[in-house]
């Protein structure tokens, strides 16, 4: 189990569970690569969506629901999409490890991406009410819409701001949404609660993907477990180089073609970035949406849930990795 969860090992031993959970649904099917996503499942991630929706759970006047397999479903959904990721961006690495097209080619981490989409559908219609099921399938449909936004772009280093939180909100934010609302939907929380919840995980997803396109730049291999300016490599425009861009960093312009830079012009694209001012500025940007969902829970009812959904997100702003 990650590190992040060694103050909370309550939390820790209910997602020791889910991982359980998943492993079992994984490792139980006849697939010739379900060793491989088993890896991926063991590769201590922090688990994050499985958690919120967990802690979602604690809101509702169902206390004794088991949203064990739907939380694996949420996870099982995670790891398809970033196998996925892998196989558009062409990285290396993921958690620390080759990432499963490197190992095993493209076709089939394609393949296995699909193969575990199915699966979580499956878990998630086995383990939910059937509104939460329909979401979840919704929810792959504005995934991969906005996938193919982002790759259209590659290497165009398009400037909007606004096209930028577009894309994190269909990609990240989304799903962080799906999470605690459903969790809260399961246990049966009130529908002023699922809702301020589903802002809640709106928020928090915008800004934990602005914080991980802040890593890129501003962590080191070893914290991040996957090589730093990965996003400039793939042609990614995000708001650390929107910001530099907006800011006139000196020489940034000219480094970026329509072509992948080579390693020297990523580490002066990095470079250039940390001197703008802009990862203070993306951090403030992250910042802004952490205080609304602070807001936000503090109109929740009192509680462990809350204090623990409070401290989480708190925690998210300030992570290295």
């Amino acid at each position: 189990m990650s590190d992040f969860w060694t103050q909370m090992p309550e939390m820790a031993a209910r997602l020791d569970a889910v991982r359980a959970r998943m492993r079992l649904v994984v490792s139980g099917a006849r697939f010739p690569l379900s060793h491989a996503v088993v890896s991926l499942i063991d590769a201590n991630g922090k688990m994050l969506r499985p958690a919120f929706m967990l802690l979602a759970g604690g809101f509702g006047r169902r206390r004794n629901v088991d949203l064990t397999g739907l939380a694996a479903a949420i996870e099982l959904l995670h790891i398809a999409t970033l196998i996925h990721d892998d196989v558009i961006d062409a990285s290396p690495t993921r958690r620390g490890a080759p990432t499963l097209h490197t190992a095993y080619g493209a076709k089939d981490a394609v393949l296995a991406g699909d193969w575990l989409f199915s699966r979580c559908f499956a878990l998630a219609a086995q383990s939910s009410s059937p509104g939460n099921a329909t979401l979840l399938a919704s929810l792959i449909s504005a995934l991969c819409s906005e996938e193919i936004h982002q790759d259209l772009e590659r290497f165009a280093w398009p400037t909007s701001e606004r096209n930028y939180l577009r894309k994190i909100a269909g990609k990240t934010a989304a799903l962080f949404s799906l999470s605690l609302r459903a969790g809260a939907v399961e246990a049966g929380a009130s529908p002023s609660v699922v809702a301020t919840l589903t802002r809640v995980g709106y928020d928090v997803g915008m800004a934990f993907q602005i914080m991980d396109d802040v890593l890129d730049y501003e962590s080191t291999e070893g914290e991040l477990r996957k090589p730093v300016g990965n996003d400039v490599r793939e042609g990614l425009c995000t708001l650390p180089l929107i910001l530099a861009l907006e800011a006139g960093a000196p020489g940034l312009r000219p480094l970026l073609g329509p072509a992948a830079p080579n390693d020297d012009s990523v580490a002066a694209i990095v470079a250039a970035v940390r001197d703008s001012g802009a990862l203070s500025s993306a951090k403030a940007r992250a910042a802004t949406y952490t205080d609304r969902a602070m807001r936000e829970l503090a109109s929740l009812p009192r509680g462990r849930a809350r204090e623990d959904l409070h401290a989480i997100v708190g925690r998210l702003l300030t992570r290295t990795f």
